[in-house]
């Protein structure tokens, strides 16, 4: 038998915006290849020799940082048996490990992966473009999330938001 708890009612689905069904993880994506053709079409100057070697390494460690981060909060969501997808209703508040530091780990795993990597790659352009999925996090994805998680868990996600920062 299917558990259809975690998905909102038929008539629901139709108001998910698109850059919530879209996902997160796309958004970013779309970025970074966006920088990388520009890159190969304005190409911006990279440095040269150790510095670059440096930096592209810190570049490797801060993505593998945020892979990390992400793992961790799929294992607790896995735990907690609730869903990732912004658009299906939560079965759990997961409120325990990153999330007692910033409601939205996830993201800042996204960050931080997709900065890591336009270092570690060389795409500068890619780094530069790291706004426009934020925006898109900012001011759709992260409102649609907290309003149906508000509208889930009431005074509990209430308590959470004055006790732990959107961010970091």
């Amino acid at each position: 038998m299917h558990d259809r708890t975690d998905r909102p009612p038929a008539h629901a689905q139709t108001r998910v915006p698109l850059l919530v069904r879209t996902t997160s993880p796309a958004h970013f994506l779309l970025a970074l290849l966006l920088g990388a053709s520009l890159q190969r079409a304005l190409p911006l100057p990279l440095p040269q020799g150790a510095t670059l070697a440096w930096l592209q390494l810190g570049g490797g460690v801060v993505a593998l940082a945020g892979l990390l981060l992400a793992c961790w909060c799929f294992v607790l969501f896995a735990r907690d048996r609730t869903t990732l997808l912004p658009e299906r209703m939560p079965a759990q508040l997961v409120c325990h490990g990153p999330y007692r530091h910033t409601r939205n780990p996830m993201y800042v795993s996204l960050i931080l992966s997709y900065l890591g990597l336009s270092v570690q790659i060389g795409w500068p352009w890619s780094a530069l473009l790291l706004p426009l999925p934020l925006l898109a996090l900012q001011w759709v994805v992260i409102p649609y999330e907290e309003a149906r998680l508000r509208e889930r868990f009431g005074s509990a996600y209430d308590r959470y938001c004055a006790q732990v920062a959107r961010w970091l």
